[in-house]
């Protein structure tokens, strides 16, 4: 494997494939960078990894497009193949090779918040937190252009069907909400394919380890198929083909049912299991009194939060997480306002903004303005003649704890 991963590793730095991937990745992230960070005065750095995700669309299909295609198309293949390496020594020679190329814009960047830290406060644990959810989506990115090589010949139809894949996993989540606001089972089973909702979660300043454990099991999977496809080419020819061809078959089904069954167990994990805040600010974490208060509950209320659930805002829907989490008592119901839009008259008169919250028990009820959740401040701007409004504050917990 080490032989593969020098082979290729040099062979990428002797054409200019690997030093444009680099360069062009640095272009783009120093240059939002510098608007979003040094000219703007945002603390975030999460701001810059998610407005560049685009580019893995764009480089990773360049990167990866001849790794395994242009070896096949020139035969020399078969040399490997024969080599005295195993098989899955040979893929994850590659795929280190492309991951050590990557890594290297990722590790220049990790001096970034150090240096928007000269100027101000920066919360580091979410800077940092953004770098690694760059670097999991690359990666991922990268397991699956390797794996696209591996199944054609042509380095174009490789390009081609990488750009494709992942252009489909970055707008997954809004191909679903297009295909139903609702949700259904095919909603359910397309959201498997769904790369960038685990990657927002990270950005959000929450170490989400079940997101961490999609990319980590999508890119070992990946992986492994990668595998089956040389080995059938490998075996193509062998006498051995039909009882391999039906291994390999069970084989690839208990992989992706093992990949399955543990991203659904990490969803039904509790939240206080596998989400760490990382904010400075604490803002998904709930202060003791609240933690004590809403332990000793003995009567049950229902929380029902007036949008679809697909749809919510991610830091509320952290937080009403962890109350209902905390206890027994506590139920959490998301009801989309496009399927019931009259729903909220049941608890009051007036109007009230998507995302709002009615909270419910047998005795009473409260509603709580989607508005009233976060803070914000109002400026004048002279300029264009109206106001501009900045969110300062976030009192999720506050408004919820009263309630």
């Amino acid at each position: 494997m080490l032989a593969i991963y020098k082979r290729e590793l040099k062979s990428y730095f002797r054409s200019f494939i690997g030093f444009l991937f680099i360069a062009v990745t640095l272009f783009f992230l120093g240059l939002y960078f510098s608007v979003y960070n040094l000219m703007n005065g945002y603390p975030y750095f999460a701001y810059v990894v998610s407005s560049v995700t685009f580019l893995f669309m764009l480089t990773v299909p360049i990167l990866t497009m001849r790794i395994l295609a242009e070896e096949k198309r020139s035969k020399t293949d078969q040399l490997i193949l024969t080599a005295p390496v195993s098989v899955g020594g040979i893929v994850m020679g590659k795929f280190l090779a492309l991951l050590t190329i990557f890594a290297i814009p990722v590790a220049i960047i990790c001096f970034y918040p150090l240096i928007m830290a000269q100027y101000g406060s920066v919360p580091m644990g979410e800077a940092y937190l953004s770098i690694l959810a760059y670097f999991l989506f690359g990666m991922t990115a990268i397991a699956i252009g390797l794996f696209l090589s591996s199944l054609t010949e042509s380095q174009v139809i490789a390009a081609v069907l990488t750009f494709l894949v992942l252009f489909l996993g970055y707008m997954m989540d809004s191909i679903c909400s297009i295909i139903s606001s609702t949700g259904n089972l095919l909603t359910k089973l397309l959201r498997c394919f769904d790369l960038y909702t685990p990657f927002s979660n990270l950005l959000n300043g929450t170490l989400d380890v079940s997101s961490i454990v999609y990319y980590v099991s999508v890119t070992a999977l990946v992986l492994f198929l990668t595998v089956q496809s040389i080995q059938k080419r490998r075996y193509s020819m062998s006498v051995k083909n039909l009882s391999f061809s039906a291994y390999s078959t069970g084989m690839i089904a208990v992989a992706v049912a093992l990949v399955v069954v543990v991203n659904i167990i990490m969803g039904e994990m509790p939240s206080g299991w596998t989400a760490i805040d990382m904010t400075s600010q604490k803002l998904y974490s709930l202060t003791d009194q609240t933690v004590d208060y809403v332990k000793n509950m003995q009567d049950d209320v229902t929380i029902y939060v007036l949008v679809n659930q697909d749809n919510q805002d991610t830091t509320l829907g952290q937080t009403l997480q962890r109350y209902d989490d905390l206890s027994d008592h506590i139920t959490v119901e998301y009801v989309d306002p496009t399927v019931n839009p009259m729903f909220y008259t049941q608890y009051t008169t007036g109007n009230i903004s998507t995302n709002s919250l009615i909270v419910v028990s047998d005795k009473r009820s409260k509603v709580i303005d989607y508005n009233d959740v976060y803070e914000s401040s109002y400026d004048f701007d002279y300029s264009t003649y109206s106001y501009n409004t900045t969110t300062t504050g976030y009192d999720g917990e506050g408004q919820i704890t009263s309630a």
